[in-house]
């Protein structure tokens, strides 16, 4: 089972490279054309040359065609999928709750790399987690019958982008500038929906609060980014939602003694 959820993983991280690649352009689409191609010389990729992880090691990061370099980013894709599928796959078991972690996390990764490669986050994604979120949380509701878990999961979608809406304006203000994008927003709510809304919102806002600022810093004073250089707050948000999904008790509990209130 173990390899299964490792290798389909892969397959799906496969997928991703696919969607990352093309839905930010208007000339294709996700399904046509239907096979895999070379973005720079455009030549169809052989089955062969597509299978993940290992077709990039056997060719050495190199197109067969036009020998132009593959970017890391496709394996580091695939890995990452497989690697957040076992760790999903090891932390829910076989449940409900494991598919709508797969889901979950099977979105956030194309919202990141998009977001970090082009600055959006593309309406189609956060469409499609709302709609498949919603199935799987009602889902899951019903074999609780557990109204309140439904409940605190739509609460959590509008609370998500309510207080992130809020958070904007308020930096907007401090800022002269707009602080954050229409996109992180309706991200906020997808984590909302997947999450719930408390305490977990609170720590998504705060993990991905204190990593964009750490990492916002080490760029600006690396010299790779200005002070009015934009910087993608997208990955952070998910990167912090994948902490809170998986180890979010813990953490919030961890915090609750350190001040005290437990």
């Amino acid at each position: 089972m173990w390899v299964f959820i490792f290798l389909f993983g892969l397959a799906i991280g496969s997928f991703l490279n696919v969607c990352i690649h093309r839905i930010p352009l208007s000339d294709v689409s996700i399904h046509s054309p239907r096979r895999s191609f070379c973005p720079e010389c455009k030549e169809p990729i052989n089955f062969y040359d597509n299978i993940p992880v290992l077709s990039y090691l056997l060719l050495r990061g190199r197109c067969r065609s036009c020998k132009a370099k593959i970017s890391v980013i496709y394996p580091l894709v695939e890995l990452a999928t497989a690697a957040l599928f076992l760790f999903m796959f090891y932390h829910f078991g076989l449940t409900l709750e494991l598919l709508l972690a797969l889901i979950f996390v099977t979105l956030l990764i194309p919202i990141s790399v998009i977001d970090a490669k082009h600055y959006i986050i593309p309406n189609v994604l956060i469409a499609t987690g709302l709609i498949l979120g919603s199935v799987i949380v009602c889902a899951i509701a019903y074999q609780r019958a557990d109204v309140l878990y439904l409940l605190t999961r739509l609460i959590g979608a509008v609370a998500g982008w309510t207080v992130l809406w809020l958070i904007a304006v308020i930096g907007s203000a401090i800022l002269r500038k707009k602080a954050m994008g229409g996109g992180d927003l309706k991200l906020m709510a997808l984590n909302g929906l997947f999450l719930g809304a408390w305490p977990e919102l609170v720590m998504v806002i705060a993990f991905s609060a204190v990593s964009g600022a750490i990492v916002g810093s080490a760029l600006i004073i690396s010299g790779r980014k200005s002070r009015q250089s934009p910087i993608p707050y997208g990955p952070f948000l998910a990167g912090a939602a994948v902490l809170v999904l998986l180890w979010g008790d813990r953490l919030w509990g961890t915090y609750l003694r350190f001040v005290g209130w437990n």
